[in-house]
């Protein structure tokens, strides 16, 4: 980064800030907002020229040559350089054994390397050829560069320079404008009363809504898990959604929020929001290429007795009201919480993508095809909610392996599409009605736990049937919590102290003793007592 270098200087955007401070906290090389897309390319494909319109297009936009600095200035910022060479590599693995095996060491170096974000480009990408007219072209970048909104963006001009060098011609496309701008309205923002809202609609939130299933697993790294709704299902959803006039979006935030009170037990709880951002008044804003979506706080208000249908016309409105406030900073927004500082606001996000698809199949050279293979990427929360509703209807969970397993996070998967699926079988249901079971989960808990019987003699006591496990086998465990374990002769033990103390006290049959403890092995000891 040398000064003759430099084309501009200029700060951050609330996101920006936000994904650079958590890629610089970060310790689990977990590699935070980092994203890897894999595609597949088929036909006739220069590999050269595809390389110089990767080049072309980090020369026309200066997000893509932008770097990061935050050691020794006030505040972190940008610095756009006037060259950047894209790292751009070919490998050859035609007619090698173990293709696969190969590529997927490929791309976990590639996921190894990161980024440093201090040099530009914040861009890589490889080009693997598998066969002939087969290929895999990997290319990964720092979300702290693009949004998904630029992606398409980026892809449908990439293409348009590529086929502009195979012909010979230049590409015709409009004339760019630079993230500066916006940076510059949002600094144009400061001071506009945003802080009364924030303040209100904060009002009474004292700690990050807890899901009560996360725990220490001793395991590390992300996970994922991802489930589609039937065709069925969707068109439902969607007719649903239709009828009582909310949006897609709002019919998802909805089921989150009945998930996470179930969890939570809570008729309020939090999550973060990724919106896009491009609402925004200013001229351009649907072109531009950069960072423009931010994460802000949903708050859930529900009750059992609340109409669904209404509550979610309530909860659109809601957000519709926040979007003159959609620009505004994480950090700052948590000031007008009571929640501690140094604790999250929220524990975690849904991402509803909701992009326009810009572009078409014409768009790319004859002959050629490509699909998306995967496309990996990292956010700072430990549960991501990641749904597409374009042709169908995606639920993708990215979760922290250290604080969630994966049979819990597909459970929860699980929850999700019957809460979804019990929403659109019943249009005027009440919040408290929705059903969260899985078939399977029902058919356990009405059917199977119901179905188990044994021999039990009619005229036995409880305490005297735990007498008799007693004299068989006083070493026998009889109850365990945590890390305690008392055998059934310990039990016994503390429950004949108890009862002469109780009889001490003239305590005969049929007197009412109350009994005030937490479920514990004291509270099984003094009911037998």
């Amino acid at each position: 980064m040398s000064a003759h270098n430099v084309e501009d200087v200029y700060g951050l955007s609330p996101l920006q800030f936000g994904m650079l401070y958590h890629s610089l906290e970060d310790t689990s090389d977990t590699r935070p907002y980092m994203v890897q897309m894999t595609e597949e390319v088929e036909g006739p494909f220069d590999e050269t020229l595809f390389g110089v319109a990767w080049q072309q297009l980090v020369d026309r936009h200066s997000i893509l040559r932008s770097a990061f600095v935050w050691e020794g200035v006030s505040e972190p910022v940008q610095v756009v350089q006037r060259q950047a060479p894209l790292p751009f590599e070919v490998r050859d693995l035609r007619g090698l054994s173990g293709q696969e095996e190969q590529l997927s060491t490929f791309l976990a170096e590639d996921w190894d390397r990161g980024f440093d974000l201090s040099r530009a480009p914040l861009v890589r990408v490889t080009v693997l050829r598998m066969g002939e007219e087969r290929r895999i072209v990997v290319w990964s970048f720092h979300h702290i560069l693009l949004d998904g909104w630029s992606v398409q963006i980026l892809q449908k001009e990439l293409f348009a320079l590529y086929r502009a060098l195979l012909g010979g011609t230049s590409a015709e496309l409009p004339p760019t404008v630079p993230y500066r701008r916006y940076i510059e309205w949002l600094n144009s923002r400061q001071d506009d009363g945003s802080a009364a809202f924030w303040t209100d609609y904060l009002a009474g939130v004292t700690e990050p809504t807890a899901l009560h299933i996360d725990r220490d697993t001793g395991d590390t790294g992300v996970g994922e898990f991802e489930v589609c709704a039937s065709a069925e299902l969707f068109a439902r959803a969607r007719d649903y959604a239709k009828s009582q006039r909310v949006t897609m979006n709002t019919l998802v935030q909805g089921l989150w929020s009945v998930l996470l009170s179930r969890y939570s037990r809570q008729d309020e709880v939090l999550f973060g929001s990724t919106i896009s951002g491009r609402s925004i008044d200013l001229p351009g804003v649907e072109s531009m290429m950069g960072l423009f979506i931010n994460t802000l706080p949903v708050r859930g208000r529900l009750t059992g007795d609340l109409v669904v249908s209404e509550w979610l016309r309530d909860l659109q409105d809601e957000q519709l009201e926040m979007r003159q406030w959609e620009y505004c900073h994480l950090v700052d927004v948590q000031k007008h919480s009571r929640i501690p500082r140094g604790e999250p606001l929220f524990r975690s996000i849904l991402v509803f993508e909701n992009y326009p698809v810009v572009q078409k199949p014409s768009d790319f050279p004859e002959g050629l095809t490509r699909r998306l293979v995967n496309c990996v990427e990292r956010t700072g929360y430990p549960l991501t909610l990641v749904v597409s509703a374009g042709r169908a209807l995606e639920f993708r969970f990215v979760y922290d392996r250290s604080r969630f397993d994966a049979k819990t996070v597909e459970r929860m998967a699980g929850h999700l599409e019957s809460l979804l699926t019990s929403v659109v079988d019943s249009p005027g249901a009440r919040i408290g009605d929705l059903n969260m079971l899985t078939v399977g989960e029902r058919r356990e808990v009405l059917v199977e736990w119901n179905g188990v019987t044994g021999p039990y003699p009619d005229a036995a006591t409880i305490h005297q049937l735990v007498e008799e496990r007693v004299a068989a086998g006083p070493d026998a465990v009889a109850v365990v919590h945590g890390e305690r374990r008392w055998t059934y002769g310990e039990i016994n033990a503390r429950a004949n102290r108890l009862a002469h103390h109780l009889r001490g006290t003239g305590v005969t049959a049929d007197t009412l003793v109350a009994v005030c403890l937490d479920r514990s092995p004291e509270l099984i000891a003094t009911l037998l007592g």
